[in-house]
């Protein structure tokens, strides 16, 4: 069987290759990286280098025309349409894969678009979520569904609450974290209300005017808080809210599962931290409760490989298997698990504006700052 071809889709200017997206098929001996297409002319020599690729090209549609590439990478973290654009050619040029960083898109409308025209080609797309391809996570989630801590009640998810915290930090992280919910709970939300604050009041159209976060736009909020409805009656919440001195970074960033008889924090994605504490709540009492690490049996890398390059690694494997006929699992993470991230902070913000809990999938997936 004859290698599959892959190119990466970066723009040094506008989020670069991402985190390593170009490099994900570097130790793949079924993946050939034959080329790169990135406007800057510094910016494409080095990322073509890191990667391996054979040719480069200023143009990513020149790219895709000569190249006609099995597998895609769409690896800039930058939302502008230019972004949505490149991954519908992709999809036009005969890909049978995308390899995308998150999100898919920065509003429903376009994510259904992406995922609209991936299924009528029978294109399998992968986002860079950084969840649910962890050993640790993956236990959690069993250990949970087997009943270990009684039912789930609740799940809480945040972002790292840096100087970023609000609208842009959500649309940066809050992809990873709606995965690992999706991931966690088993089902999707059907109903979401959504509060976001402009300066300590609450955000308006006014406010989003002529407003962009990297690229995207219009939007506006230095504060994000949501909460969904699950079928089965569990609770999620999501907050963007400034923590401490902003330091904590991926420390903070991640999920925490409220079981009836147990609380299990899941942190740090990709590298992975997870604790448990047993009992359903955190408050202070006189016993001697207290955390315990979740260590998985395995090392999560190998030796001398960091987190990145490997969840890098692990996605890049799974877009081949389904290349190759491979079914979807639990593990893979999907498009359209990727779709209704963007549907549940879109519907966030949707919520917020019109004053009321919106049904999931959106009705009106367009941008509602509109």
């Amino acid at each position: 069987m004859s290698a599959l071809r892959a190119v990466t889709i970066a723009n040094t200017d506008r989020g670069g290759a991402g985190h390593g997206l170009h490099r994900a098929w570097q130790a793949n001996p079924d993946v050939r990286m034959v080329a790169l297409a990135d406007p800057v002319d510094e910016g494409r020599e080095e990322l073509a280098a890191a990667c391996g690729a054979q040719r480069s090209y200023a143009d990513y549609r020149e790219m895709l025309e000569r190249e006609r590439p099995d597998i895609v990478a769409i690896a800039r973290h930058w939302y502008d349409d230019g972004r949505v654009e490149e991954t519908l050619a992709a999809i036009e040029a005969g890909a049978k894969g995308l390899y995308v960083e998150k999100p898919l898109a920065p509003w429903a409308d376009q994510a259904r678009a992406v995922m609209d025209a991936a299924e009528a080609a029978g294109t399998h797309v992968i986002l860079a979520h950084r969840s649910r391809e962890h050993p640790g996570m993956q236990a959690v989630r069993a250990r949970g569904t087997a009943g270990e801590w009684g039912p789930m009640t609740r799940i809480r998810a945040m972002d790292k609450g840096d100087h970023r915290v609000g609208v842009e930090e959500s649309m940066i992280h809050a992809p990873h974290v709606f995965d690992a919910m999706l991931y966690l709970v088993g089902e999707a939300p059907v109903q979401v209300s959504g509060l976001v604050l402009k300066d300590g009041r609450s955000a308006t159209r006014a406010d989003a005017a002529g407003r962009t976060e990297n690229g995207a736009g219009p939007i506006a909020g230095d504060r994000v808080s949501a909460t969904y409805l699950f079928p089965s009656g569990v609770i999620g919440t999501f907050e963007s809210v400034p923590v401490g001195d902003g330091s904590y970074g991926s420390d903070r960033l991640g999920v925490d599962c409220y079981f009836q008889e147990a609380l299990v924090t899941l942190r740090n994605q990709p590298r992975g931290l997870f604790h448990l504490l047993p009992r359903g709540d955190v408050f202070p009492t006189g016993d001697s409760v207290g955390w315990e690490e979740i260590v998985v049996d395995e090392p999560w890398a190998p030796e001398g490989v960091d987190t990145m390059t490997w969840s890098n690694h692990l996605h890049g494997c799974e877009l081949v298997r389904l290349i190759h006929g491979g079914e979807v699992r639990p593990t893979t993470c999907t498009g359209q698990d990727a779709l209704m991230g963007v549907e549940m902070l879109v519907g966030a913000y949707r919520s917020h504006l019109e004053g009321r809990p919106v049904a999931l999938p959106l009705e009106d997936p367009s941008n509602p700052w509109m």
